[in-house]
């Protein structure tokens, strides 16, 4: 759950935006965008109805963050993540463990073709961190040439979407770096991301944003794909 640092924060302009903690009423807006607009991976393609529960589990985690972007009450973006990433895994683990694997399984029995690929590629995975045998990854990265340092928590920000109509704003810009001063508030020193390569990715909006490219690997999905890092703290300097 996010503390005062992303409490309250606008963006000046003709058209008022507010950046600030989701609401439990509006999870239904932020999984509708992130189904839309970021359909990568296997949650969104589970359908509304898991991711909306995904998030749901990030709310209410005590290292969750789900930030949205508010235009005249309408949830415009949001961003995902969490301040502590192994945490935030086995806090759902924990606690959302039956409803979200009811959930996921609903959601495959009505799409075979998906719940054939989750099979082959995921199935052994997600069945060790449902009964609790798999460790939660402490990072997000694959090989790369960046080497590891004796780092503490780390933080993960997982999604940034903002509505097709309302992009060139800098919502996107604002909502990172609100995610970011929530993150060195809780006094973390190290974010990571993972967005796909080439045109289907947001490598150029990370890097202008000060984001540094630390590995690359292929997903589970057989896609390229770029880990990125960037030390928080460095958001307050700006």
């Amino acid at each position: 759950m996010l503390g005062s640092a992303a409490e309250g924060l606008t963006m000046s302009g003709d058209d008022q935006i507010e950046i600030r903690p989701a609401g439990e009423d509006e999870l239904r807006a932020t999984a509708e965008l992130h189904v839309t607009e970021l359909p990568h991976g296997l949650f969104p393609r589970l359908g509304d109805g898991f991711v909306r529960r995904w998030h749901r589990a990030h709310l209410d985690s005590p290292y969750g963050v789900v930030l949205v972007a508010v235009r005249a009450g309408e949830v415009v973006g949001f961003t995902l993540g969490s301040t502590d990433r192994p945490a935030n895994v086995a806090w759902i683990i924990g606690h959302r463990r039956r409803e979200l694997a009811l959930a996921g399984l609903r959601a495959l029995l009505a799409r075979p073709v998906l719940a054939a690929g989750f099979v082959r590629s995921r199935g052994p995975r997600y069945a060790q961190r449902l009964l609790g045998r798999g460790a939660a990854p402490a990072r997000v990265a694959g090989a790369g040439p960046v080497p590891e340092a004796g780092f503490g928590a780390i933080a993960v920000l997982e999604a940034i979407v903002v509505a097709p109509e309302h992009r060139g704003r800098s919502i996107g810009t604002e909502l990172a770096d609100t995610f970011l001063s929530t993150v060195a508030a809780a006094g973390v020193e190290r974010v990571e991301l993972v967005t796909k390569a080439g045109a289907r990715g947001a490598a150029g909006f990370y890097e202008r944003s000060g984001w540094r490219r630390v590995g690359d690997h292929v997903d589970r999905d057989g896609d390229g794909v770029h880990t990125y890092r960037i030390d928080p703290r460095l958001v307050r300097a700006r």
